[in-house]
């Protein structure tokens, strides 16, 4: 077998074991949550989630790298490395709102080659590989073509992650140009921007695990990234620069 497509079926059964436990979790109620020194919150789930993910797919290919949220990196020798958020929008999960996933993410010599998503509240997912398309529950489904600013509904993350990163004038630049905005972030801003059900996301602020997973996943939607201060901005081609060039007024990235 290829070593590439050995490695896509992996991520594809991973993820969904992954995510059947976080959901079984999630089904509970209750949950207990810390608060890390970034300010963010983690649960005992998010832990448990990644070493699962951590040993399906390392026990699978012993060779190569590993990166998680949770656990830190292992190096790998192969080539390839796997980068997992075992549920992005801790947030979300932890007081009982369905709107979070799991991500898997797998890079060769350093470049996204594939991805997937898992959201098992809302019974969704989406995975692409680079150059061979994404899968969207059996449904063809791409980024929309809007190209005003003023038609646009685009989603972006809570005020303090701007004020985490001195970068206040992005949103305020978001605010002035944007058609319509919507609060709906993390892995579920994705994903409605690589089905066409909104136009674009805006994030000041990424680390590895949030966005390599979907990296692939944009490229084959049809869509684009770009980074933009500690984050990045994705959306269709149609609005891309012009989204850009606003949030950069009179800024240097």
């Amino acid at each position: 077998m290829d070593l590439q497509n050995g490695r896509i079926d992996a991520m594809d059964t991973t993820i969904k074991q992954v995510a059947s436990f976080v959901f079984s979790q999630f089904s509970k109620k209750n949950l207990d949550f810390d608060i890390k020194k970034d300010g963010s919150i983690v649960t005992a789930v998010d832990r448990d989630a990644e070493l699962l993910a951590r040993d399906l797919l390392l026990s699978q290919f012993p060779e190569d790298g590993f990166l998680g949220e949770e656990h830190g990196e292992i190096k790998g020798s192969s080539g390839y490395r796997w980068v997992v958020d075992p549920i992005d929008g801790t947030a979300s999960f932890a007081r009982g709102v369905p709107l979070f996933g799991t991500l898997i993410g797998l890079e060769c010599n350093g470049e996204a080659i594939a991805g997937s998503a898992n959201l098992p509240a809302i019974g969704e997912s989406i995975s692409a590989v680079a150059g061979g398309g994404m899968t969207y529950q059996n449904i063809n489904a791409k980024v929309s073509s809007v190209s005003s600013m003023k038609e646009a509904l685009i989603c972006t993350t809570s005020f303090d992650y701007y004020k985490q990163t001195n970068r206040e004038q992005i949103h305020a630049n978001l605010l002035k140009h944007a058609g319509s905005i919507r609060g709906w972030s993390d892995c579920f801003a994705y994903l409605l921007l690589c089905t066409g059900r909104i136009d674009a996301v805006v994030e000041p602020l990424l680390f590895p695990w949030d966005i390599i997973p979907w990296l692939p996943i944009i490229q084959e939607a049809g869509g684009k990234y770009s980074e933009i201060a500690s984050g990045g901005v994705a959306s269709n081609h149609n609005l891309h620069d012009t989204l850009y060039h606003v949030l950069h007024d009179n800024i240097t990235n």
